[in-house]
């Protein structure tokens, strides 16, 4: 099939001799919506809106395809992760998404869990051609075509390449540009459904020239209008993420020479004041809600302040220790908290948005102060975001290349020490092993063996949220908290 730009010169001659025969689609399209069932806080978002849109334009026209590019589970609501997000998909399959492509974040709950997501979210079928069975047999179907009021729309699936039993890059865009060539006497437009960002995409259409459109994913790109690459015309979209957009191709088709003539673009936001809202979504999740986690509604308290992530990781660390009762503890800003809270009213679900998911198991171990010591001396030193902590107060100076150190701890003293099981895993110890690795470079004054670590009953929402009730009823003033935790951490 031909690109774009020939299309529209095509076009133009068709047009001159009158014989074009013409047809349109309207492709709707979604990326990264991550778990955010609920209609948002901030009047914008959710999926019932993205369903009372998706709705209102299969009412309007009988040309619609409806396609997500990726990572509809985790970084959301309380009830999605009481579900292990088989909420999330079986919401897909209820609103009618045609055919999506799995992502990462859906791939990490591993490969017997995609298939039982794909199973919920029917009638949307699952498609992925890069990852592959141990014998080089596709997971998935790794394309399908739909018949579209009259249009023949091939779409492919992919996944941003994954270590375990997944295509590399080089072998992905060789598949898609097999696959499209395949597919090209039988459909009239190809769309690649793909989870990975705008640029990885403009490559692939560099290596798989007979697609006509990419539904991109995974970089959380706001494009308010299509990309068009250069070299072959292709059209590549993305919607954000969060289901605050829903992505709007319209496409004009000539069906003779299999060619776009006209191409419109947009971004709709999910605005609550402007797009009509699915009822009956809004109560299925509602319902589940109060079954699965009814504590996710209670009110915590109210905000008129926007705080970044390092102060929510200080008030995370504070409510930790507290909770714990331990004397030491860590969130790591970057690595723990995804999302800020709202203004105005919070509820649990809102903490728990901000890092429960990523802190909802919470470590116990026992350090010396110089362990600690070293340990913020090597967040420091790698390319890791400092961590946030609770119970000792610290200064982190650069002096020429190396960082110093100063902190209230004492030095031989062993600490009872919480953090976040994921912090434990990704940071700490993985910082132990890059430091054992080359002692001079690091110089870190490391633990002689791992030290042995315990699970507590300790959530990071169940802990803030406490935390928050307990001082808000006295204070009133959740910056004045956040305030007076930061200012502990100091020296």
């Amino acid at each position: 099939m031909n690109r774009l730009l020939f299309g529209i010169l095509a076009s133009l001659f068709l047009h001159l001799i009158g014989s074009a025969r013409t047809d349109t689609v309207v492709i709707l399209h979604t990326n990264d919506i991550h778990a955010h069932l609920r209609a948002d806080y901030d009047g914008n978002g959710g999926l019932p809106f993205v369903s009372g849109y998706i709705r209102q334009q299969r009412a309007e026209r009988p040309d619609v395809l409806v396609l997500d590019a990726g990572d509809v589970a985790e970084k959301g609501d309380l009830v999605a992760f009481a579900t292990d997000c088989e909420l999330v998909y079986e919401a897909m399959g209820r609103i009618g998404f045609d055919a999506g492509a799995p992502g990462n974040h859906d791939h990490d709950f591993g490969l017997p869990q995609l298939h039982r997501f794909a199973a919920l979210a029917d009638p949307m079928q699952m498609l992925c051609i890069n990852l592959v069975k141990e014998n080089g047999e596709p997971e998935f179907a790794v394309s399908s075509v739909f018949e579209v009021d009259g249009v023949r729309v091939g779409v492919i699936g992919m996944i941003v390449p994954r270590d375990e039993y997944g295509l590399d890059r080089e072998a992905t865009a060789l598949a898609m540009a097999r696959e499209a060539e395949r597919l090209d006497p039988e459909v009239d437009l190809t769309v690649a459904v793909c989870h990975d960002s705008s640029k990885r995409c403009a490559d692939l259409s560099r290596a798989a020239p007979l697609i006509d459109v990419f539904i991109s994913g995974h970089s959380h790109e706001v494009l308010t209008e299509a990309v068009v690459v250069p070299e072959t015309g292709a059209l590549i979209v993305q919607a954000g993420s969060y289901a605050e957009y829903v992505g709007r191709l319209e496409l004009t088709i000539d069906l003779e020479n299999e060619t776009i003539l006209n191409a419109e673009s947009e971004l709709v936001p999910m605005r609550h004041d402007s797009i009509p809202c699915d009822i009956a979504m809004l109560e299925w999740i509602r319902e589940r809600e109060r079954e699965l986690t009814p504590e996710a509604g209670r009110l915590v308290g109210w905000t008129d302040t926007v705080f970044d992530y390092r102060q929510l990781a200080n008030l995370g660390a504070a409510a930790l220790r507290e909770f714990t009762g331990t004397e030491v503890a860590f969130c790591a800003p970057g690595q723990i908290i995804r999302a800020t809270l709202p203004i105005g009213l919070i509820d649990v679900n809102a903490v728990f948005r901000t890092g429960g998911e990523r802190a909802h198991r919470v470590i116990e171990t026992r350090l010396t102060g110089s362990e600690i010591e070293a340990y913020l001396l090597g967040m420091e030193k790698s390319d890791y975001y400092q961590t946030s902590w609770s119970g000792f107060r610290a200064s982190i100076d650069p002096v020429g290349e190396d960082p110093v150190i100063r902190t209230s701890l004492e030095a031989d003293r062993i600490y009872r020490v919480v953090m976040p099981e994921k912090e434990w895993n990704t940071r700490f110890l993985r910082l132990m092993d890059r430091a054992r690795k080359d002692p001079e470079k690091w110089n870190l004054a490391l633990p002689k063996i791992t030290p042995e670590v315990s699970n507590t009953e300790a959530s990071f929402t169940e802990s803030v949220t406490d935390y928050l009730e307990t001082r808000l009823g006295n204070t009133g003033s959740l910056a004045a908290i956040i305030d007076e935790a930061t200012a502990r951490t100091k020296l």
